[in-house]
């Protein structure tokens, strides 16, 4: 049920658990499926793992359900282990560099775009999450219009920067800072301004591109040196993914209600409400 790379902190978490238990670990994301599932074929397979990564072994799936010892993994996070990227960053670092490849046609992908897009440490980079952030249980709050262009102007006044590269999923977030400053750069990705982001039905393959364009987005962020963000798996992937240190500008609101029905309406109500009466402005 979770994101990209709610599902990738998931399998760096059990990768941890089977180097410790000396097993060799195959991720199976064809009979054990998320949200990223196509019913049809995706690169030569149905295992959605294998969409974007390389097999973390050299066993098939058919290999291991012929095999006599197989242990399945629980679906839950255990007591000790990561919830964000950010906890026990050199452990998952470890196994991310000793079993994640990432297919090449997405690094090529990112490499053409930074070319492209004269993307470097000179690009302020801006990842401004909404849609769902603003309503899912005890997520982070993400940051206002304010809150995002304030930080922008504050770090432009340097004049280090050349230009932006922006990710978010919200077409509105896209044209509001598109209107306000000049050379950003994003990637032609799937954005809309409503919540279902996994059931558009219009766009081929479209489970599998959200996933793809995610990819292409945090390769992206991770080769600049300076982003503004609120906490968020993209935002924290991207600093596992680099060879460089990532200054990190990020903007604290908090976090939603655990409760859904408040969780509907606390992004808004502190939106509107003044600083000095626990608002965001």
């Amino acid at each position: 049920g979770g994101g990209l790379f709610s599902n990738f902190l998931f399998v760096l978490n059990h990768l941890i658990i089977a180097e410790k238990l000396k097993m060799i670990p195959v991720v199976d994301m064809e009979n054990f499926s998320n949200l990223y599932n196509e019913k049809k074929k995706v690169n030569g397979t149905l295992n959605s793992w294998q969409y974007y990564f390389e097999p973390v072994s050299k066993y098939s799936l058919s290999e291991v359900y012929k095999s006599k010892f197989v242990v399945f993994s629980s679906e839950k996070i255990f007591k000790g282990q990561s919830l964000s990227f950010k906890d026990n960053f050199l452990e998952l670092k470890k196994v991310y560099k000793k079993y994640i490849k990432i297919k090449k046609e997405y690094l090529d992908a990112s490499n053409r775009f930074i070319k492209l897009n004269n993307i470097g440490n000179h690009t302020l980079s801006i990842h401004w999450r909404g849609t769902d952030h603003k309503v899912l249980p005890g997520h982070p709050l993400p940051p206002t219009k304010k809150q995002i262009i304030n930080l922008i102007y504050k770090n432009l006044k340097n004049k280090k920067f050349k230009n932006i590269f922006l990710v978010t999923e919200q077409k509105k977030y896209l044209d509001i800072l598109k209107n306000k400053f000049r050379d950003i750069k994003y990637l032609n990705s799937f954005r809309s301004d409503v919540l279902k982001d996994f059931s558009n039905n219009q766009r081929k393959l479209h489970r599998y591109n959200l996933g793809k364009e995610s990819l292409i987005e945090a390769l992206i962020l991770s080769n600049t040196n300076h982003l503004i963000c609120s906490r968020s798996n993209i935002s924290e992937v991207a600093v596992l993914f680099s060879n460089k240190k990532i200054k990190i500008d990020e903007i604290k609101n908090g976090y939603n209600s655990k409760s859904i029905f408040f969780s509907l309406f606390k992004w808004k109500f502190k939106n509107f409400l003044p600083k000095i009466l626990g608002g965001f402005k």
